[in-house]
């Protein structure tokens, strides 16, 4: 799809003052909430929820002067800068596209979008329309990531030759809610988990050229929210993919709703091995357990070392963690230069465009597309 490009100045680009910016979604979106008005620079103009009541809540918890239930009344707020969508999955490109036609810059939770060429639509669009995008993955934002990256950068593994990531999270006992649906989830435990994964994966360690994945359900079947009337699942809660690298090494990835076990990333080369490992970092967003990340580095016939994480002092309480993070993406969407902890809707598809190839599940090795 192609679009015709407007261009912009630097100075119209630049937003004046406060970032003026409304948010899309009231469930995980009350943690943007908390983020965004934790900034001097960020004005909250209002609410949307396809829940009366819940945006209604919120507003009024928040103090937030707007509210609706319906998504094109919130962009039409007076003097609007950006949007926050933090909807269900399947919502994203309807939500995001009409956000960009409006001229808004946009922030959109992961994933981006249910599949890569999605992606890709919005990215090509949102670069048509010269707004600035972001696609929040949350672990980039933490000290152990950026440990990751700094040591990647520096060299210190030398060339790749392995990677190795693994992560669970339990939800055999969870009813069949939205993620356990295809249509409105995407494919499932890739898609949740793997969002997440791929992008660290692709940040540290660059492009990944082809993949052979392996995806099953083990609990096929969940009763429902309501009525708990016996439904079938159509997504994988268990996957297995190998991964070749475009740059050097190979790499494998398992990702499980059928185990908790914490994050934990593998990265071997000529020069030694870097190991990163983290709990997870939505519960403890959530109030629900402790963060406590580490990466150590072990040069090749040496012992390993911890790797300091000077960022950690960021992470002192929930709502401190959230204001640093959404500051990045504030002062990126108000014109200054792009944190690198800051994921673009290029980053989101490029993970997606790794998602689908290992969605596929034919017992081939797939090609991931390049970036068009």
């Amino acid at each position: 799809m192609c679009y015709n490009a407007q261009t912009r100045t630097d100075q119209e680009q630049r937003v004046e003052g406060k970032l003026r910016i409304a948010l899309a979604g009231a469930g995980f979106g009350e943690k943007y909430l908390v983020g965004l008005l934790g900034n001097p620079e960020v004005e909250v103009m209002g609410i949307f929820s396809r829940r009366q009541e819940r945006a209604a809540e919120m507003a009024d918890k928040y103090g937030l002067p707007f509210r609706t239930r319906h998504y094109a009344e919130l962009l039409q707020l007076p003097h609007l800068d950006a949007v926050a969508v933090v909807t269900p999955n399947s919502t994203h490109v309807e939500f995001v596209m009409a956000a960009l036609r409006a001229r808004k810059h946009v922030i959109c939770d992961k994933p981006l979008a249910l599949n890569g060429l999605e992606a890709t639509e919005l990215r090509q669009f949102a670069e048509a329309v010269a707004v600035r995008h972001v696609t929040f993955v949350p672990y980039r934002f933490s000290p152990a990531s950026l440990a990751m990256k700094r040591a990647m950068a520096e060299g210190k593994v030398g060339r790749v030759i392995r990677v190795r990531a693994v992560w669970g999270v339990d939800l055999r006992k969870e009813p069949l809610r939205w993620r356990f649906q295809s249509r409105l989830s995407g494919p499932g435990v890739l898609t949740d988990l793997g969002a997440h994964i791929l992008d660290l994966l692709l940040w540290w360690a660059g492009p990944i050229r082809r993949v052979l994945g392996q995806c099953r359900t083990l609990v096929p079947q969940r009763p429902a929210e309501i009525g708990g009337l016996i439904k079938e699942v159509d997504v994988p809660d268990e996957a297995s993919g190998l991964l070749e690298f475009a740059r050097s090494g190979i790499g494998s990835l398992h990702l499980s709703w059928n185990a908790t076990r914490d994050q934990k990333i593998e990265i071997e080369g000529d020069a030694g091995t870097l190991t990163y490992t983290s709990p997870s970092l939505l519960q403890w967003l959530e109030g629900r357990g402790a963060f406590s990340p580490s990466v150590t580095f072990a040069p090749r016939g040496g012992a390993p070392q911890s790797l300091p994480l000077p960022e950690m002092t960021r992470f002192s309480s929930q709502p401190a963690a959230l204001q640093w993070m959404f500051g990045q993406i504030v002062a990126y969407l108000r014109g200054e230069a792009r944190p690198e902890t800051v994921a673009t809707f290029a980053d989101g598809a490029a993970a997606l465009r790794v998602i689908d190839a290992l969605a596929a599940d034919d017992g081939k090795w797939q090609d991931v597309p390049p970036e068009r």
